[in-house]
């Protein structure tokens, strides 16, 4: 029977790591002030290493009365007498050590053509990077993306930051960040990221490395050679930021005092493009960031789909975010584009699951909307001659003053004592809510109020006694993701 002594070996081992006996080897590792020599034995580090085997050879070495004198200047202190205990005993410890340290320890590991160790690093840091990313972003990044043995890391780092930026670039370390890291991430389709935030933290960005400090608040106060100087900084950043994504409002207060870094006809292609979309600029216009929930919409913008998501579950303050959006939503049917008819309107949206009706009055432009949690077919609650009805407490109906005005926002749910008439169906109309109805598309383009049987604050959204025209409406699949 064999007994597994490996424990002592190597403690009996590492003893000579600390008392030094007959060791033959000084390390000089690390230089200037934080140079330090550490003693070791030629014999254990040859026989545990390759790169040790070929350094020490007697081709190479050089001994000083008897003991081999190994300079190491890249490699600091700290990371070689760690490298040193796992070379005497096996063993490495990363309970104490942070993010930076271990991925010092990583890429002395590849140079020292260590690769057990060096693999067992990369496993360690996979298994407790996003930790490690959020302590010190802007380190890591750096040194994964300087060292062609980090591959794994990189890819991580790029993935993880991509789907949470603001780990990156609201780290007290981002203006430190080297400009080709930026371009990396400015590049990248799936950065989850507003395009007017990354244009601010771009800006923040530029204005740690300009020569003297600038309050962006009182532009009134820069001279030319301040924003020549801004522009030098963010030349080769500027053609990567989409521009064209960006709502006009926001570039206008946001951006347009900055107009002088950008290039003329960059300019002039922004400013054409929001007067006349329909116009191709003569710069390209770069794709959606493709992980931003992008809505095929001519009514509304990612940020209303995330307060509607927030109100299907029941979330009525501290609203989803673009990112955070648990519901993916899919065009079914735009009246504008599949014409106005029911029967249209049923060919494309009838048994999909829950959708989401958006409308826009042509009077005045406020948006209208309603979420049928059922699928569209006729239903058993309660049936007339006027359609049928289906029970249930998840409906409700929405508003937005203006498209532009997301904090217009207005919600109506059902009410519990009449929820057997929450959503109706019927063949000659459209999408329908409500006992008799609180809110129905009716002949083709109309939107109405009959009454507030089962929405008590559907008055808020609509006023009663008018048929109100529409100018579009559209439907949505709602899914969970």
């Amino acid at each position: 029977m064999a007994e597994n002594f490996l424990l002592d070996l190597s403690q009996d081992i590492g003893q000579l790591l600390t008392t030094g006996d007959g060791h033959d080897l000084i390390i000089q590792a690390g230089e200037g002030q934080n140079m330090k020599e550490l003693i070791a034995h030629s014999l254990i580090l040859s026989a545990r290493s390759t790169y040790f085997k070929t350094a020490l050879s007697k081709e190479w070495a050089k001994k000083e009365n008897g003991v081999i004198i190994f300079k190491k200047p890249n490699i600091s202190p700290e990371i070689m007498e760690l490298i040193l205990n796992y070379l005497y005993t096996g063993l490495v410890n990363f309970d104490k050590q942070n993010s930076v340290k271990v991925l010092k320890l990583l890429v002395a590991s590849d140079e020292l053509n260590l690769q057990k160790l060096s693999d067992y690093i990369q496993t360690y840091l996979i298994d407790n990077q996003a930790e490690y990313l959020k302590n010190d972003p802007v380190d890591v990044l750096q040194i994964t993306f300087r060292y062609e043995s980090c591959e794994g890391l990189r890819k991580f780092c790029l993935d993880s930051i991509c789907e949470e930026p603001k780990i990156l670039f609201e780290s007290p370390k981002f203006t430190s960040l080297e400009k080709d890291l930026i371009i990396l991430f400015l590049k990248n389709n799936e950065l989850e990221m507003e395009e007017i935030e990354i244009w601010e933290f771009v800006l923040k960005w530029a204005l740690a490395r300009m020569s003297t400090q600038h309050n962006v608040d009182n532009l009134s106060q820069w001279t030319s050679s301040n924003f020549e100087e801004l522009e030098k900084i963010l030349h080769d950043l500027i053609p990567h930021i989409r521009w064209f994504q960006i709502p006009s409002k926001l570039f206008w207060r946001k951006v347009n005092p900055f107009k002088s870094i950008f290039p003329k006809q960059l300019y002039e292609d922004i400013m054409g493009y929001y007067c006349d979309p329909d116009t191709p600029p003569t710069n390209a216009i770069l794709p959606l960031r493709r992980n931003l929930s992008y809505i095929d919409s001519v009514l509304i913008e990612r940020d209303h789909l995330s307060i509607i998501a927030s109100w299907i579950d029941k979330k009525e303050e501290s609203f989803y975010n673009t990112r955070s959006t648990p519901y993916s939503f899919t065009l079914l049917y735009r009246a504008s584009r599949d014409g106005f008819e029911a029967a249209k309107f049923h060919e494309l949206c009838d048994n999909k699951g829950s959708t989401i009706m958006i409308s826009k009055l042509k009077e005045n432009g406020k948006l209208i909307g309603g979420y049928n949690p059922l699928s569209l077919h006729p239903y058993n609650s309660y049936t007339n001659s006027n359609g049928s009805w289906q029970s249930t407490s998840d409906s409700f109906l929405f508003s937005f003053t203006k498209k532009e005005e997301i904090n217009s926002a207005y919600i109506t749910r059902v009410n519990l004592d009449s929820q057997v008439y929450a959503v109706c169906y019927g063949s000659n109309y459209g999408p329908a809510f409500g006992s008799g109805w609180d809110l129905i598309i009716d002949r083709n383009n109309i939107i109405k109020t009959c009454g507030r049987g089962t929405y008590l604050d559907v008055y808020n959204i609509i006023n009663s006694g008018h048929n109100h025209i529409l100018e579009d409406y559209e439907v949505y699949q709602v899914v969970k993701k």
